[in-house]
């Protein structure tokens, strides 16, 4: 068994001699230095982690001090978690207070009891969100269609929207919506920054003035944003009733030339398939982190007989936290790609950052270079 570098606190790693099976039991068992008021919950990258919702899986406790949760996972599954009292206020820090970054671990084929030392929590004085709202925005709540949950819609309007009353916008549309623009409504308080990126680069010369979508993400994300029937429903929602609602409400440039889509993660796979799957529509896609292929899931088998479509591609990726295993879907893809006659810095841009993490700081990084590619001025 490969030797696991665990860093999330002070802990001690126990296997026992369970043979290997299809699930495996993962138990956390967490100390405190300091007994909480509050609940301690446990949060992560999957649905039985409540797929980083702060206040949505409990953790039972022992005692004052003593805090445990387990479920079972089958093995080779990469977890990232945190702990928090129910609001990213309130998570779990280092001696210093200062909130860990998500930490990660390759469940093993054997069953594995995680014993972590929390030393403090952040107090929400410290743990501030970063970045404030540039421009304007407008809301859109609760965008209903029929068989999905109803969602949020914020739109972010370029400097020039009122003062040039005759002129019309290309549109980026974003998933994810709550975690683009505003910090107070990220998951993780800190946004992608589209609105500073594009205002920035506007006021240069380096961007045609744009609209922003962002389309907020449910409960049902996995299922909107995955090959799924929910998920056909959801692409149809971006490319056909979302669209026609902005273009309807705001003045746009309603052609494929000036229509593309972003995300990242499942984000950025569902942006690719809306994008494939509406090549009339659509320029092309911006695919952060992409979930092209996971555990048995694998979308690039999915379209592999189909011919090249009129798009263009930008894929990048990062090198950690799972990354490294959205990595090999990320290869694939751009092969396959390739052999359909995408041709890389014409059509298909991929980037790769080895260093970057999944997370909204490091998309927000290359997110500058991926938009210009769609609307340079």
């Amino acid at each position: 068994m490969k030797k696991l570098v665990f860093t999330l606190f002070t802990y001690l790693l126990l296997t026992s001699c369970t043979p290997s099976s299809d699930k495996v039991t993962v138990t956390w068992n967490i100390k405190l230095n300091h007994p909480v008021d509050n609940e301690v919950y446990i949060v992560g990258n999957q649905d039985f982690l409540g797929y980083w919702n702060p206040n949505q899986v409990k953790m039972e406790k022992v005692n004052e001090l003593h805090w445990t949760f387990s479920h079972e996972v089958a093995p080779e599954k990469l977890l990232e978690f945190k702990f928090t009292q129910g609001d990213w206020k309130y998570q779990a820090a280092d001696k210093n207070g200062t909130e860990r970054h998500n930490d990660e671990f390759l469940v093993p084929q054997k069953d594995t009891t995680f014993h972590l030392l929390i030393e403090k929590w952040t107090d929400g004085k410290d743990n501030k969100t970063t970045g404030q709202i540039t421009g304007e925005v407008k809301y859109h709540q609760n965008f209903h269609i029929d068989g999905l949950l109803d969602r949020d819609i914020i739109v972010w309007l370029p400097p020039s929207y009122h003062a040039a009353t005759n002129k019309r916008y290309p549109v980026l549309y974003m998933h994810d919506g709550q975690n683009i623009i505003d910090p107070k409504t990220s998951s993780f308080g800190v946004d992608w920054q589209v609105d500073e990126t594009c205002d920035s680069l506007i006021k240069k010369g380096m961007l045609e003035e744009i609209i922003i979508v962002g389309s907020y993400c449910t409960a049902d994300r996995t299922e909107d944003y995955g090959d799924t029937e929910k998920g056909k429903i959801y692409r149809k929602s971006i490319a056909a009733n979302l669209k026609n609602f902005i273009d309807k409400n705001y003045r746009t440039k309603p052609e494929k030339q000036n229509t593309a889509v972003a995300g990242s993660s499942m984000g950025g796979l569902v942006s690719f398939m809306i994008a494939w799957e509406y090549p009339e529509t659509f320029k092309g896609a911006i695919c952060m982190s992409p979930a092209f292929k996971y555990e048995d899931f694998d979308y690039i088998e999915s379209i592999k007989s189909d011919p090249k479509k009129e798009l263009l591609l930008y894929i990048d990726n990062g090198g950690k936290q799972v990354d490294v295993v959205l990595q090999e879907g990320v290869d694939k893809m751009s092969s396959s790609l390739k052999t359909k006659g995408y041709k890389e810095g014409e059509d298909l841009f991929v980037v790769i950052d080895k260093q970057a993490r999944h997370s909204e700081g490091d998309w927000a990084k290359r997110f500058p270079s991926a938009i210009q590619l769609f609307f340079k001025k």
